[in-house]
Formats: C-alpha cells, sequence, structure tokens
C-alpha cells in the first residue's frame, strides 16, 4: 500500500499576517472608543440612582447610633449574645473536652 505523501500546512505571508494584526487592532481601537462613552453614562445613571440608597443609609445609621461625620463616636451599647442555645452547648462542651 501507498504511503500519502505528508500534508503541507498552507501558512499566510508576512505581509498579510501584519495587515490582518494592524486592522484588528484598527477595529479594536474604534469599538473600545465608541464604547467608552457609554459606560461612562451607564456610570453616571447608576451613581444618580445610588443617591437615594445612601441617603437612607445614613439615617439608619445615625438611627443606630452610628455617626458618618465623627468616626469612632459610637453611642456605647451593651453587646447582645445572639448566639442560638444550641450553638451554646455545644461550643462550652468543646472547650471543656479541650481543656481537660
Amino acid at each position: 500500500m501507498k504511503q500519502l505523501p505528508p500534508q503541507r500546512r498552507r501558512t499566510l505571508p508576512r505581509w498579510l499576517k501584519t495587515v490582518m494584526a494592524a486592522a484588528i487592532t484598527c477595529i479594536a481601537t474604534v469599538w473600545l472608543v465608541t464604547l467608552l462613552p457609554i459606560l461612562l453614562l451607564a456610570a453616571l445613571v447608576l451613581s444618580i440612582a445610588l443617591i437615594p440608597v445612601t441617603r437612607r443609609l445614613k439615617r439608619e445609621m445615625d438611627e443606630a447610633g452610628f455617626s458618618v461625620d465623627k468616626p469612632g463616636s459610637t453611642l456605647q451599647r451593651p453587646d447582645l449574645n445572639i448566639t442560638p442555645w444550641y450553638r451554646k452547648i455545644r461550643n462550652f462542651n468543646f472547650w471543656r473536652d479541650v481543656n481537660s
């Protein structure tokens, strides 16, 4: 049985590869320059939409006793342990076993 000759790979000429790379670069540049104003406009709309959210957050922080204007000045409230009873039991048993 005759052996088939190896397949030749058709490679593009170097000048054609350079032209294709330059064309792709130009297309990508135009696309990005076109996309940038759209992204800036979307960021502007989103930031304007978040103004009421930040106002509400500030109001809720003030009601909770946190001050945005004076960092570190919070009302001293007693700490409240909200750990569920079954976790307290598990944690107590775990540390008791470890310490013995």
